[in-house]
């Protein structure tokens, strides 16, 4: 079975599938959503492929912490996008362990994965993009030096990873990992779109990569770098009533130079200007998908009116809220 998962406590299958990688060359896109109720919890697992790519996203509601066996034949690069809760993967055919918290992504390959998965955490939402090793060597052995290197040990057969540790999710990649899930198109535009998509969110995690590895001025120890990581997150949280930058740096645990400096080191923008996008891309994810109105939009956002929030909005897509719907 080329994918199989069991609850380590007893052994009993979870999950299992059949696909191996050479399922996923269909011309035309196949996509499939299955809701699953298991005795470790529900989820709802949803993907997408054509033309050697697969984009997977998954949301669990566990019952309690608890650690998956994993043992699956793909031999696949598989780009992973941790969005929420913390997870310990195990890959002991690579030889590999990392550790995922909320927001946290990855590049890697392996011809196949025999380990575990430990969830930490009751809530659990992933995204994946896996590229079979001809698709993806045919678009990155051009790209970045990094990426260069990685396509030569994915040419060889051997088990690498892009970043020795976990990298933060920018606004760039969270946005177009959005755009994906919120995809209004159908059909041959949809497989169009889907595909750009996939070579966007290559790209913009092998430029996070190279962010991650300038020289730190203002965010080099651990502890700073998690009182950003809670900084950005608090601020995700209270979209509508976002702190004040004392109150912010008073929560985080850390004056407002090193706040200021050092969130526009790790997350390349200022405090609000990331909120400013953060706030407009959630709008358009859900505009796109028809989940709210402008109105209703503007006043969860914090937006002093709806007029305000459609000049925002504007500004920044060069269309209105009530025209990218239409």
């Amino acid at each position: 079975m080329p994918l199989e998962v069991r609850n380590q406590s007893d052994q009993r299958l979870l999950h299992g599938n059949v696909y191996v990688a050479s399922d996923f060359q269909s011309a035309d896109l196949v996509e499939r959503t299955r809701e699953l109720d298991l005795p470790v919890g529900k989820g709802q697992l949803t993907h997408w492929y054509f033309d050697g790519i697969r984009l997977a996203h998954a949301r669990w509601r566990y019952r309690e912490p608890f650690t998956a066996e994993w043992r699956a034949d793909l031999d696949v690069v598989h780009l992973h996008f941790n969005l929420r809760g913390r997870v310990v993967i195990e890959n002991r055919r690579a030889g590999t362990v990392a550790s995922y918290g909320s927001y946290q992504h990855n590049l890697s390959y392996a011809n196949g994965f025999e380990g575990t998965m430990r969830h930490e955490e009751l809530d659990s939402e992933t995204f994946i993009v896996q590229f079979t090793k001809p698709s993806f060597l045919a678009l990155a052995q051009h790209a970045n030096e990094p990426l260069r290197r990685f396509c030569a040990a994915v040419q060889q057969g051997q088990p690498q990873v892009l970043s020795p540790h976990s990298l933060h999710l920018n606004l760039a990649l969270h946005t177009a990992i959005r755009e994906v899930l919120s995809c209004r198109f159908t059909g041959p535009l949809k497989k169009l779109f889907l595909y750009a998509k996939a070579l966007e969110i290559v790209v913009l995690q092998a430029e996070a990569f190279e962010q991650d590895q300038a020289p730190r001025r203002h965010a080099r120890t651990e502890y700073d770098q998690e009182r950003l990581l809670f900084a950005r997150d608090y601020l995700i949280q209270h979209l509508a009533l976002p702190p004040s930058l004392p109150e912010l740096a008073r929560l985080a645990g850390l004056n407002e130079f090193k706040l200021k400096k050092g969130f526009k080191e790790m997350f390349g923008q200022t405090v609000f200007g990331y909120l400013s996008d953060y706030r407009l891309a959630d709008a358009k994810a859900q505009l796109q998908d028809r989940q709210k109105t402008a109105s209703e939009l503007a006043f969860e956002l914090g937006y002093s009116s709806v007029q305000h929030f459609s000049a925002a909005f504007k500004k920044k897509f060069g269309v209105s809220p009530t025209g990218l719907k239409g």
